[in-house]
């Protein structure tokens, strides 16, 4: 499905246009993060919801802790990434 920016915008509860782009930005770097960890060229995980999930978490955590000074562990996965991505990787083994 891919997250539009205005279903991502809406999620995040983002009502201006300031950050459109750095978002579109985070937006790529976490779906390449996450078909990188799935280990898949192909692009049908894409069409599950799931895909779509996991990457607004991505983002989220990314946006929300985007500055130098905070405390947050930015290596760390935020919580259900790693399930979505091991349930997208069954879709692969199962294809």
């Amino acid at each position: 499905m891919i997250l539009e920016l205005t279903q991502l915008k809406n999620y995040l509860r983002i009502d201006h246009d300031l950050d459109d782009q750095l978002l579109t930005y985070i937006q790529s770097i976490a779906e390449s993060y996450i078909q990188s960890a799935i280990d898949s060229t192909d692009d049908y995980y894409k069409t599950d919801p799931r895909f779509d999930y996991a990457t607004a978490l991505l983002i989220s955590h990314w946006y929300e802790n985007r500055s130098a000074t905070t405390d947050v562990n930015l290596e760390d996965i935020p919580f259900g990434v790693q399930a979505f991505i091991q349930q997208l990787r069954g879709l692969i083994s199962s294809a």
